[in-house]
């Protein structure tokens, strides 16, 4: 009985196995066949369609108007003290009459005799007269009224030059790789046997390097950014200008990222080992984290950005704020990675 049994599962399994393998090798054939048409319709439009919205993300400009259409109240006094020249020829007349004793010369019988005479001026008199003096001014001048705005603000702001650029460029990298692959892999049988060829021959090819289309990933916009534009050239006021703060974007593969920016594994550093110098550099120059480790916002409308920046926010207290209870910053232990790179200087590759 037993013999029987274990005659029949032998049977089994090995009919079992005979199907399964059959199964098998139909699967393969058939990835086989299918296997270019899955790399040039599937994987490659997945692949780079996300390399080159990344790409094209970081290469936007925002350009935009802003109509600001309000009014703000002036209501203050401006002092005035000052002196008024007054140079002009008028005319006064008298209020009251005004009495005059002069000398005179009078003539009789052919004689000159000097006699005292006496006049009056009638009031309501005119009397051209030249005034020329300084007429001292010192006042008070209120000034109550609504001064009208009207202005269009017209905004651009290349993304690359803004912190945006450092996630957008980190998501590049870590399919720029896989872009690069796919580009060099054969797309079809007729290129399988030079590449088996290649790589048989003890020089196979260099799977990450350029590609027609890595060369050009991003083939432009459905709209024109910064079109008669005449400001782009004008000095950024120096308080401004943001500070390169040395942190580089981690990357995906290391071993592919490396092969794709050896700069930065130069002299074996990595990016997380410079990111840790450039955060304890940063630190050691007073430079508090919330520029460079994307805080900012959470501290802006924090109680403490607040009260630097603006009034007293009322908290339930009276207006009064709560005391600061913000750590002192720290060194970053080694192991932690921001992955942020400095906003790039115009004309810098990107």
């Amino acid at each position: 009985m037993l013999k029987k049994i274990g005659k029949f599962l032998w049977r089994f399994m090995v009919i079992f196995s005979f199907i399964v393998n059959i199964i098998l090798v139909i699967v393969l054939i058939v990835l086989g066949l299918l296997i270019f048409d899955i790399k040039n319709n599937v994987a490659e439009p997945l692949v780079m369609g996300l390399h080159s919205s990344f790409v094209g993300l970081n290469d936007a400009t925002i350009d935009w108007t802003i109509p600001v259409r309000t009014t703000i109240p002036l209501n203050t006094s401006i002092p005035l003290n000052t002196s008024i020249p007054l140079d002009t020829n008028t005319s006064v007349v008298l209020t009251e009459s005004i009495p005059l004793t002069v000398s005179a010369i009078i003539t009789l019988n052919g004689e000159r005799v000097i006699t005292p005479v006496e006049l009056s001026l009638p009031a309501g008199l005119e009397l051209p007269v030249h005034l020329s003096l300084d007429v001292p001014v010192n006042l008070q001048v209120p000034v109550n009224l609504e001064v009208p705005v009207n202005l269009d603000v017209r905004a651009v702001i290349p993304l690359s030059q803004t912190q945006l650029h450092d996630p957008v460029e980190n998501l590049r990298l870590l399919f720029e790789p896989l872009s690069r692959m796919l580009g060099n892999l054969p797309g079809n049988f007729g290129e399988v046997g030079p590449f088996v060829s290649q790589v048989l021959s003890g020089t196979p090819p260099d799977l990450l390097a350029d590609t027609p289309y890595t060369q050009n990933p991003w083939p432009g916009y459905s709209i024109t950014a910064g079109l008669n534009y005449t400001l782009t050239n004008e000095t950024i006021p120096p308080e401004n200008v943001p500070l390169l703060t040395g942190i580089v974007p981690v990357g995906g593969i290391p071993a592919l990222d490396e092969a794709v920016r050896p700069m930065d594994y130069a002299n074996d550093d990595n990016p997380a080992a410079a990111n840790i110098r450039a955060q304890n550099d940063l630190l050691a120059r007073g430079i508090d984290p919330y520029y460079w480790d994307g805080s900012l916002a959470n501290y802006i409308i924090s109680p403490r950005g607040v009260a630097e920046s603006g009034p007293p926010v009322d908290t339930g207290t009276g207006g009064v704020l709560p005391p600061d209870t913000t750590a002192p910053p720290t060194p970053i232990p080694p192991q932690t990675d921001m992955g942020i790179q400095p906003t790039p200087t115009p004309g810098a590759s990107g």
